[in-house]
């Protein structure tokens, strides 16, 4: 557990990392965010807490930043964005930024924001932090920053597909047309509400909760389901096996952790800005 009144960087204040931070906030906690820009900084000027504009990428940036943080009780890692989804974009963005603010700041406990898309498991399989992950190249630069987080004996909290106000590709989809295209419906879908993806980041650093665990809601559910329930309308036909996978999250659950909405469903009912930020 946390010491008493613990200073809290997250690294990476867009849409979940400014959440995660709010809820630090809301806590009491010393929190600071960091963004690269100072654009980025001034969105979140109303924040109760301060925000840094540095480009963690930049070691000079991220070392002139020791004298204003000191030491942080405990950082999380949330950055995402330097200049494309390739791997040496996932490079700079997760290796090179998380490398930087270890070497600089020497944080007393890590979180490593990472994704479950590093299983590559896709025949409809149950997936668990134990089952095999990497093999793609993107897939193994996201292993490599893991392995940075865990080497300092930190933690990695591998998130679902994430969605909430203002971002739900999955919904936006398929509210105008119904349910997906015909061979798209049998897919598993492994996802998680902005507010739970950010309490899970808080938990795992909170309670210094070393090791890797999914972040995921409840029921990870097919593409057509989930089409047929928010639409109304008969699910689309899916062709051949079951594709994609089912993605555990019994392991972080077993901590104390739960989610706010164990599925899309449970939010689309119960959370109105979610609905509105859909014209709902």
């Amino acid at each position: 557990m946390l010491d008493h009144h613990p200073r809290i960087l997250v690294a990476g204040c867009g849409y979940t990392g400014a959440r995660c931070a709010d809820f630090f906030s809301a806590e009491g906690f010393a929190v600071t965010g960091l963004v690269s820009s100072e654009a980025s900084a001034a969105k979140l000027a109303g924040k109760p807490y301060p925000v840094i504009a540095a480009d963690a990428a930049d070691p000079s940036r991220v070392r002139a930043l020791r004298d204003t943080l000191g030491r942080p009780d405990a950082l999380v890692h949330c950055l995402s964005g330097h200049g494309g989804r390739d791997p040496a974009a996932y490079r700079v963005t997760y290796v090179e930024t998380l490398r930087n603010l270890l070497d600089a700041l020497v944080p007393k406990f890590i979180v490593f924001t990472g994704s479950v898309s590093v299983y590559p498991q896709n025949d409809g399989s149950n997936v668990s932090e134990e089952s095999p992950a990497g093999g793609t190249p993107t897939g193994d630069v996201l292993l490599e920053a893991e392995k940075l987080a865990l080497d300092a004996g930190g933690a990695v909290v591998r998130l679902g597909g994430i969605y909430g106000p203002g971002r739900c590709r999955f919904l936006q989809a398929i509210l105008p047309g119904g349910a997906p295209a015909p061979g798209t419906g049998d897919r598993s879908i492994n996802l998680i509400h902005r507010d739970d993806a950010a309490s899970a980041l808080a938990h795992v650093a909170r309670h210094r909760l070393a090791g890797v665990y999914n972040a995921v809601d409840d029921r990870p559910d097919r593409r057509s389901a989930l089409a047929a329930a928010v639409t109304g309308l008969p699910p689309g036909p899916a062709h051949g096996p079951a594709t994609g996978k089912r993605v555990d999250n019994a392991k972080l659950r077993s901590t104390g952790w739960a989610p706010r909405y164990p599925s899309i469903m449970d939010a689309w009912r119960d959370d109105e800005d979610l609905r509105s930020s859909l014209g709902q």
